[in-house]
């Protein structure tokens, strides 16, 4: 489809066109930036995580201390949390972590709202589009009769373009939202997972 045929479809298909195209554009934007963000690599940084440890269980607080500079992600985050207060009870050690996780998670689990919230929108978006198109429809029979083919024709392909235009941004949506979702809650488990290892090493 070129460029021009773009334009002339949103055009038929109304204001809320401008409305769907925005919301496709976000939708597009945000699973861009989850598919890079969201590798267990790059949240959890399982090679420094893992020199972190040997440097713990040597007893070399201020080296593995070094290695949460190294690089940025939440894991680190947390880590860098549990060795700033390593000389602390164990229950508070734990405490400070767990607020440090809980500081965390939201980086993890950051835009899926709204990619939601785009996948439930757009169908209802598209869903206003059809019943305006069929509201010019009604007043064009009221008005002209049924004589006038290409006004009832303009009516109706604004009602279908709207609905098929909130589909396809939503089916996507969901279907991403759906996958990191479960891939954010899987990296989640994962940090909590160490974070509980980071605690055994420091207490021991």
């Amino acid at each position: 489809m070129t460029l021009i045929e773009q334009v002339d479809l949103i055009s038929k298909g109304g204001p809320l066109m401008i409305v769907l195209l925005l919301c496709s554009v976000l939708s597009l934007a945000i699973i861009l930036e989850r598919l890079y963000f969201l590798r267990r690599g790059r949240v959890i940084k399982i090679e420094t995580l893992r020199e972190i440890e040997v440097a713990i269980k040597k007893g070399d607080l201020k080296a593995a201390l070094q290695w949460t500079e190294k690089a940025k992600s939440p894991m680190l985050k947390i880590a860098k949390v549990a060795l700033i207060h390593a000389d602390k009870p164990k229950e508070d050690l734990k405490n400070y972590i767990e607020e440090a996780g809980r500081m965390q998670a939201p980086v993890v689990e950051r835009f899926l709202t709204i990619l939601h919230t785009i996948a439930v929108v757009s169908p209802l978006l598209g869903l206003l589009g059809t019943v305006t198109g069929m509201i010019k429809v009604f007043d064009t029979i009221v008005t002209h009769g049924t004589g006038n083919a290409s006004v009832l024709a303009g009516g109706i392909s604004e009602a279908l373009i709207t609905t098929a235009s909130g589909l396809s941004i939503a089916i996507p949506a969901l279907i991403f939202f759906n996958l990191f979702a479960k891939k954010a809650e899987n990296i989640i488990t994962e940090m909590e997972h160490h974070s509980v290892t980071m605690i055994e090493l420091l207490t021991a």
